[in-house]
């Protein structure tokens, strides 16, 4: 009898010790979700803000190419890092989506200045918004 309270004791002391290390684990779960979701709001406005400036600097020097345009400029930071060239992204623009050469070169500089500066040329045109 004195062996099965012991085992009893112990059992409710390690579910005891199991449902704290559950309680920290929610209490870091949730903390972690109210983090997210107050720093979320400022990365989407900035990020929104970004992409309106983008498109108003592009339509300012007369590219318009709707909202397609931030798309764009995002898959072309991915080309560029996957081991694409400039020249091959003017390439793509002059056929594809009727740029010229200067429109093609101006959009792949205010796009590498404002999504991907760490492929941006400042000899080039464009400067970004």
């Amino acid at each position: 009898m004195l062996l099965q309270t012991l085992v009893l004791i112990r059992g409710r002391c390690e579910a005891s010790k199991v449902m704290s290390e559950m309680k920290k684990k929610i209490s870091a779960c949730t903390f972690g979700v109210l983090l997210a979701v107050m720093l979320a709001p400022g990365a989407v406005a900035r990020a929104d803000q970004t992409d309106a400036d983008f498109t108003s600097y592009l339509q300012a020097h007369g590219i318009n190419l709707g909202s397609g345009a931030v798309n764009m400029a995002k898959v072309m930071c991915q080309d560029l890092d996957s081991g694409y060239s400039q020249s091959d992204e003017v390439d793509q623009l002059t056929g594809s989506h009727k740029l010229t050469q200067q429109q093609a070169e101006f959009f792949i500089g205010a796009a590498t200045a404002s999504y991907c500066p760490g492929k941006h040329s400042p000899t080039k045109g464009g400067g970004g918004g």
